[in-house]
């Protein structure tokens, strides 16, 4: 079944400009496409939890800074690098800890029933594609619905990302006040775009 999405490109390298970080968001539509046969890293009926560090497949260069591995939280958002990342659930893209984050919905959500966040490398070099996914995905650890599931894919060479997302059709009344940072946080408190 075909559903509607909003795809957020991050085109470009990401470099640092006056202390933001500078790059180009360029919304389009098209076709959700859930990952087949992925690697789960959270796994159903998981709230405010954080992967293991996991190997990005590839060089991936965000703020002037390669990076080869990644941490997954259940609340929306990625880590890059090997540092020890806590999946606060509160979101602001502008905290002085646990950065980098790529964050293509950041809230305090948790893994619904028949969801996980997972992963799956694509392609072959130098035009491999990491995508991570957020599948069926409670808006709000209270909500009793999933909600959304969405991906944030990163890209080889050209250090592009893109954020897609498709909601539950189905679900009614199955937020709880979302209030989602969406954005991309640098190395340095200050460094952010949201």
């Amino acid at each position: 079944m075909k559903k509607a999405l909003l795809v957020l490109l991050a085109i470009a390298s990401i470099g640092y400009s006056n202390a933001q970080l500078s790059y180009t968001f360029t919304p389009t539509t098209g076709t959700y496409t859930a990952n087949a046969s992925p690697t789960v890293l959270l796994a159903s009926a998981v709230d405010d939890n954080i992967s293991a560090s996991t190997a990005i497949g590839f060089n991936f260069v965000f703020g002037c800074t390669t990076y080869t591995t990644f941490t997954a939280s259940s609340n929306g958002w990625i880590g890059l690098g090997g540092a020890a990342f806590y999946s606060e659930a509160f979101n602001d893209l502008n905290t002085t800890f646990d950065r980098p984050k790529i964050a293509p919905l950041w809230d305090d959500l948790a893994t619904g029933s028949g969801g996980n966040v997972n992963y799956k490398l694509t392609g072959t070099a130098p035009n491999r594609v990491l995508t991570v996914e957020w599948k069926e995905m409670e808006w709000r650890y209270t909500a009793t619905v999933w909600a959304l599931s969405f991906q944030c894919k990163l890209y080889e060479t050209s250090n592009r990302i893109e954020f897609i997302y498709t909601r539950n059709g189905n679900a009614t009344a199955n937020t709880d006040a979302p209030d989602a940072s969406i954005g991309l946080a640098g190395a340095s408190s200050g460094q952010f775009y949201s």
